[in-house]
């Protein structure tokens, strides 16, 4: 009888402590964080010229290059407060970022040989999704959440300063997963996967030498952490 009573004690105690303080603000929230690239967003590019990179020549294929960078964002969650569903955790969100990438020191260092201006990668992924949130105290708590978008990736100009060779925008879809912990209901830590889709990369007009480039496909997927202030 005894052993029991612990269990339903013990049962008692874990229904009470997932629903205490479910309840999220609504509001806005800043994300700073760190980008890891990966796939043939991060892998070297092979084949490349001995004397050094020739821009508008799909010099990389599909690969990319990208080293560690970094992200800024902003993000609007709804969660419900007034209404039925407000102690469910349950939460919508809208979210920007910009992410930026630059190339690894072996890339960089062909464009600095041929006194080259070094392109960079700039990706804006715009979600919509869900998240979840448990608050085991007025301290501590941990979220998920999911959405969609699309990404908006740009690789920036490239090449001699008299005539740099520049690139178009390319659109795709995205999706983002994140899971974190939260503090005093005010700071978040949190790790997120994107899947940022398989770009075309085109140039916008004709290479340097007078030829006109095909696209070339770049998957790009990343791992961001990030520091979030909730306000």
């Amino acid at each position: 009888m005894k052993r029991i009573s612990t269990i339903v004690t013990a049962l008692l105690m874990c229904v009470a402590v997932c629903s205490f303080g479910q309840t999220t603000k609504s509001g806005l929230s800043i994300q700073l964080g760190g980008i890891l690239p990966m796939g043939e967003f991060h892998a070297q590019p092979t084949g490349l010229p001995i004397i050094g990179v020739i821009p508008g020549f799909n010099t990389f294929e599909q690969n990319g290059g990208a080293m560690f960078g970094a992200s800024f964002g902003l993000k609007y969650t709804y969660s419900f407060q007034n209404t039925k569903m407000e102690n469910s955790g349950l939460g919508i969100f809208v979210s920007a970022d910009g992410m930026w990438n630059a190339l690894n020191k072996n890339l960089r260092d062909l464009y600095d040989n041929a006194r080259e201006t070094k392109p960079m990668y700039v990706n804006v992924p715009i979600m919509i999704g869900a998240s979840y949130t448990t608050q085991f105290s007025d301290v501590f708590g941990i979220w998920a959440e999911a959405g969609l978008g699309a990404d908006l990736f740009f690789k920036t100009p490239e090449g001699i300063s008299e005539r740099l060779t520049k690139y178009k925008m390319s659109p795709e879809f995205a999706f983002e997963a994140g899971v974190g912990v939260i503090f005093v209901r005010t700071i978040s830590l949190g790790a997120h996967y994107y899947w940022l889709g398989s770009h075309n990369v085109m140039v916008k007009e004709e290479s340097m030498f007078g030829h006109s480039q095909p696209s070339y496909p770049m998957k790009i997927g990343v791992w961001a952490f990030k520091l979030g202030f909730h306000f």
